[in-house]
């Protein structure tokens, strides 16, 4: 997570120098009985495993932005078309993850968790309106044609890293019990959030 955080802020302020010209405890289940957490029996195991299945699809569906970050290239500031052009790549790399990221989203099985829809909706419009953004800001870079429209588009670049940086990639989970014990057994999650012994960037399942 912090790799990722790192990646997309390095490459934020990276257009702004381009533009600039310088080359802790679990929450408590709200089900539980007073004085102790319920007691799991043989019949939760399904519906446990089922949670587990869907976290992990979840979180390796939100992988494949990650591993678009990380295969970003860098732009090259030493003239302004190479800035544009370069900036335009990177978006392109960026549009493709969170394509694969609303399509993985959007065929995800339905869980029996209540609130685990909820959380795939708002998924949803918030990767769906970062690319959005995205495709719009690549349209600009792509008919600039003069030298202050091309900075202009190079400059709107920041807006989806800094929306790409400033993402929780498991948004909603601590406000669904089921789902947040269930990330903790799902191995993309784990990769995710960095609880791996060592951690990498992939895309489980794709």
């Amino acid at each position: 997570m912090h790799r990722f955080r790192e990646r997309v802020g390095l490459c934020a302020t990276l257009v702004l120098c381009v533009v600039a010209g310088c080359g802790g405890a679990p929450t408590p289940d709200p089900g539980e009985p007073e004085g102790g957490r319920r007691t799991s029996t043989t019949a939760d195991a399904p519906a446990r495993d089922a949670a587990v299945t869907w976290a992990n699809d979840y979180c390796g569906a939100v992988s494949e932005l990650v591993l678009s970050v990380s295969e970003m290239p860098n732009i090259d500031a030493s003239s302004p078309r190479r800035a544009s052009e370069t900036s335009g790549q990177l978006l392109e790399v960026v549009v493709g993850g969170l394509d694969r990221t609303v399509d993985r989203l959007e065929s995800l099985d339905s869980v029996p968790v209540d609130g685990a829809d909820r959380v795939r909706r708002e998924a949803l419009s918030t990767y769906g309106g970062i690319r959005e953004r995205a495709r719009a800001v690549l349209e600009d870079l792509s008919v600039a044609e003069s030298a202050e429209a091309s900075r202009d588009a190079v400059s709107a670049v920041r807006e989806p890293l800094d929306d790409i940086g400033a993402l929780d990639l498991l948004e909603g989970f601590d406000a669904v019990p089921e789902l947040r014990e269930a990330s903790g057994h799902a191995p993309a999650c784990r990769t995710l959030t960095g609880a791996d012994p060592a951690p990498r960037i992939d895309s489980p399942g794709s």
